[in-house]
C-alpha cells in the first residue's frame, strides 16, 4: 500500500508518504494551498511546480489523504480533481485540516481538539466525527489565539504604545516595520493572515516580557472562552496541534488553567501520527 498524505495551512503544506511494501518513506514541505483562497490555476501550479517533481520515483500512489485550511464540503471534490491531475493516484479523499488534528491527536478516540498556526479552529470529537464545532470565522471576525491574531494585537499594541517602552523599542529595532506599511500590507495587499502570523516569532523571542506575556495569555484566554466554553465538555482535554501552540504551550496551559481547561496532547504537526492511523486502517 502506497499512501501520500497531505497536512496544509495557509502556510505551509507538509507531504509525507509511505510504502507499507518496501518500508520506505518521503517528506517535504510546500506552500500553503487553501482551495477557498486559491483558485483551480494557482493550485495546479503550485501541485505541478512544487509537488509532483518531488514524487516522480514515489508515485504511483493508492490513495492521497489530503487535510487543508479551507477544505471545506462544498470544496472537497474541487480540490481532489487538482490533486488527481497532478499526482498519479487511485484516489484522492479531501477534508478539513481540523479532521486531520482530530485523527491525529485523539484516532478513534473521543476529545477536543484544536488548531492554532496561522488560523484557529475547535470542535468536539467522538472518535469518528464532529458532534459540535464553533466557526472559526477567520482573524478579522474570530481566529482567536492564532498566529494572525497574535500578530495583529501585537501591531496595534506597539503602534499604540500599550507595550512595555522597552518591548516597543525592540520591536523598532527587530522588525523595523512603520504604522504605514503595517496598514497597507494588511488592508491591500494578499494574505494579511500571513503577513500578521510571522510576527509571532517576535513575541516568542520576548515572551518573558511581563506586558508580552499578559498578551499571550490573555488571548489564549480568548481562545478558550470564545470556542471552547459553548461545549461544556470540561470533563474532555482540549488537545492541540499547530506551531503556534507547540511554541507557547506554557502560556496554553496558564490560559487553560485559570479558565478550568485542561490542556492535553499538543502536537507541533499532525503528518507524522495522521500515517500512523491511515496505515492502521489499511490493514
Amino acid at each position: 500500500m502506497k499512501i501520500l498524505i497531505a497536512d496544509s495551512g495557509s502556510t505551509k503544506t507538509e507531504w509525507m508518504g509511505r510504502d507499507t511494501v518496501r518500508s520506505t518513506s518521503l517528506h517535504f514541505t510546500t506552500s500553503g494551498l487553501n482551495p477557498c483562497l486559491m483558485d483551480d490555476e494557482a493550485i495546479a501550479d503550485a501541485l505541478n511546480k512544487e509537488v509532483a517533481p518531488q514524487l516522480t520515483e514515489a508515485a504511483p500512489f493508492d490513495a492521497i489523504y489530503f487535510y487543508g485550511a479551507g477544505c471545506r464540503p462544498d470544496q472537497c471534490e474541487r480540490m481532489a480533481g487538482l490533486l488527481l491531475a497532478a499526482i498519479p493516484a487511485e484516489k484522492a479523499e479531501v477534508a478539513s485540516d481540523l479532521l486531520g488534528a482530530a485523527r491525529a491527536l485523539c484516532g478513534d478516540d473521543e476529545g477536543i481538539v484544536a488548531i492554532l498556526g496561522t488560523g484557529s479552529g475547535s470542535a468536539v470529537y467522538d472518535g469518528r466525527g464532529f458532534t459540535q464545532q464553533t466557526p472559526s470565522l477567520g482573524f478579522i471576525l474570530g481566529d482567536e489565539g492564532s498566529g494572525a491574531v497574535l500578530g495583529r494585537r501585537l501591531l496595534g499594541d506597539v503602534f499604540k504604545r500599550q507595550l512595555d517602552a522597552d518591548v516597543i523599542e525592540a520591536f523598532d529595532h527587530e522588525c523595523g516595520v512603520k504604522a504605514d506599511e503595517a496598514i497597507r500590507r494588511v488592508y491591500r495587499e494578499a494574505a494579511p493572515n500571513r503577513y500578521l502570523a510571522q510576527f509571532t516569532r517576535f513575541l516568542a523571542a520576548h515572551r518573558d516580557n511581563a506586558s508580552v506575556h499578559h498578551l499571550l495569555v490573555n488571548e489564549f484566554q480568548r481562545f478558550f472562552s470564545r470556542n471552547c466554553e459553548a461545549y461544556h465538555r470540561k470533563d474532555l482535554a482540549v488537545n492541540f496541534v499547530g506551531s503556534l501552540a507547540h511554541v507557547f504551550k506554557n502560556e496554553l496551559k496558564e490560559a487553560a488553567d485559570s479558565l478550568g481547561f485542561k490542556v492535553g496532547c499538543v502536537l507541533r504537526t499532525p503528518a507524522e501520527s495522521l500515517v500512523g492511523y491511515h496505515v492502521r486502517k489499511t490493514q
